[in-house]
């Protein structure tokens, strides 16, 4: 039995039997014993997939060997946890059913197909794969990646960006076609993994060993190709634990938070995730784990939870202080680090998306690199359009030096403050500083750590976030100009009159706060 239509299509493997498909080249299914060793690390499998056609060379591999390599061909895979069986052949150009029927055989399988939809048309891309044994459709089970984290390779000159091994973003021409997006496919022996359509972009992923570099600058010279880039890999921010000094301010409590007005927008925080906080409770207003959108919303490192404390309200950091009535602030939570505290363009590119859909006003971006992206770049600039301002923390070096996303045009860069209001000597100095706010905060949650005591510009960021976002909550139909000329002007008022490198045009602190917020 098979059903078609592109958006959910499934097609229902058919009998066994027949001749062999044209394409289909010495296949042979043997069946083993039930197999119950590690899902991955076996004998390598390599598989194309270009819309419904297929290439796939297996030598000795397992039905799960072959499976993971549909995982990695940016497929969802469901599979019966009792699967077994060998794999040996090879498939040039075959119709994906007319290969699985005989490559699966006896078991049984269901495809569920998508539609990329982007600037250069429709492209029909297989979205999921559930295979199981006769009878045992209703055993099957989420099949993730290997662990669950990005793959990192380093520019072969050892001091260059990070980038994902054998992977590639694409933005093509106005005057490129779908025929010249399958063309070029078929040159690089590329798959598409997935795409952004409200930006343009492809994902794709190469052979394996594929020299990222010399593909990028090759595509570069083609006119087809807007722009290419590696997906570049991005890092966490490292714990920045505080030294408590006699004289300091009494740390505060963390304190549970009201439910917001009812209506206004939330804030994102794109981070390590979020763990549940009983302060948090009515506050989360949506959550996606971008690296595995199939699983619970969780935050291993504790980073993203401390962000979106500060943001909600849920913990003031030292120098910040609201004297009216506290208000509880939504929250979009997306997880974009994995557990080594790594993501890749793509996966920030699409959370950025998310976080716009989410109806956001203001995204926190606690975390910076030296790695620029004209993608990234590009991505900011479409949330300004959409009326979302990106805010993201300088960086914790003590150096006067372009972090991004900071740097970024039209990004508000934050730099910390100590306590007692004066630069913190570890806060990153430059043209990109927009403002700087208190930077020191007690958490009762720690940062791969025990909870205390943290500095960091992460930290001023997240706070300068929660103060856009009781803007917007008292100034819903203000535009984003208008309010950074409102906070521009406001701490102007209570700190400095003319920007310099450290603290740009001023501090957010407890006055400044109040006159934005006209308390």
């Amino acid at each position: 039995m098979k059903q078609s239509g592109w958006s959910s299509f499934f097609g229902l493997r058919a009998q066994p039997g027949g001749s062999c498909p044209v394409g289909i080249c010495a296949l042979v299914l043997c069946l083993v014993s039930l197999w119950t060793g590690p899902l991955y690390g076996e004998t390598a499998v390599e598989l194309r997939l270009d819309g419904d056609r297929l290439w796939l060379n297996a030598d000795g591999a397992s039905v799960r060997n072959v499976l993971e390599s549909f995982v990695r061909a940016g497929v969802r895979v469901k599979a019966d946890p009792e699967l077994s069986g060998m794999v040996n052949g090879t498939v040039q150009n075959a119709n994906i059913e007319q290969a699985l029927d005989i490559l699966l055989d006896p078991l049984g399988y269901v495809l569920i197909w998508d539609v990329l939809n982007g600037p250069l048309g429709a492209y029909p891309k297989l979205s999921e794969l559930h295979v199981f044994k006769p009878g045992r459709q209703g055993k099957v089970r989420h099949v993730g990646p290997a662990d669950g984290n990005v793959r990192i390779a380093r520019w072969p000159d050892g001091i260059g960006p990070l980038y994902v091994p054998d992977e590639i973003l694409i933005g093509f021409s106005p005057d490129a076609s779908l025929e010249d997006l399958k063309r070029l496919l078929s040159q690089l022996g590329g798959t598409v993994l997935g795409g952004i359509p409200e930006l343009g972009i492809y994902r794709i992923r190469l052979p394996a060993g594929a020299n990222i570099p010399d593909v990028v600058e090759q595509l570069g010279r083609n006119p087809l190709v807007a722009v290419a880039e590696p997906n570049y890999v991005y890092r966490a921010p490292d714990p920045a634990p505080h030294v408590f000094r006699p004289g300091s301010p009494a740390a505060s409590e963390t304190r549970r938070m009201p439910a917001p007005v009812e209506g206004v927008g939330p804030v994102a925080i794109l981070d390590s995730g979020l763990t549940a906080r009983p302060e948090l409770a009515g506050l989360i207003a949506g959550g996606l784990d971008a690296l595995d959108p199939g699983r619970a919303l969780t935050d291993p490192a504790g980073h993203g939870t401390q962000m979106a404390l500060i943001a909600a309200g849920a913990v003031l950091p030292f120098g910040g202080f609201e004297t009216e009535e506290v208000q509880g602030l939504p929250i979009v939570a997306v997880r974009i680090f994995d557990d080594r505290g790594a993501t890749s363009n793509y996966h920030l590119m699409r959370s950025i998306v998310y976080a716009i859909e989410q109806g956001s006003r203001v995204i926190n971006l606690s975390w910076g690199s030296e790695t620029r992206s004209r993608f990234l770049a590009d991505t900011l600039s479409y949330a300004r359009a959409n009326e979302v301002l990106p805010v993201a923390a300088a960086g914790n070096d003590g150096v006067e030096q372009p972090m991004y996303p900071a740097a970024y045009p039209g990004v508000i860069g934050i730099g910390a403050t100590n306590p007692d209001g004066t630069p913190w000597a570890q806060s990153n100095r430059g043209a990109h500083i927009y403002l700087a706010a208190p930077g020191v905060a007690q958490f009762s949650v720690g940062h791969q750590g025990p909870p205390g005591q943290y500095a960091g510009t992460s930290i001023s960021s997240a706070y300068v976030t929660r103060a856009l976002g009781l803007y917007f909550m008292q100034n819903p139909g203000a535009s984003i100009e208008q309010a950074l000329n409102d906070l521009k002007k406001a701490v102007a008022q209570t700190t400095q009159t003319e920007w310099n490198p450290e603290t740009g045009h001023g501090i957010l602190n407890d006055l400044s706060l109040g006159i934005l917020l006209g308390n």
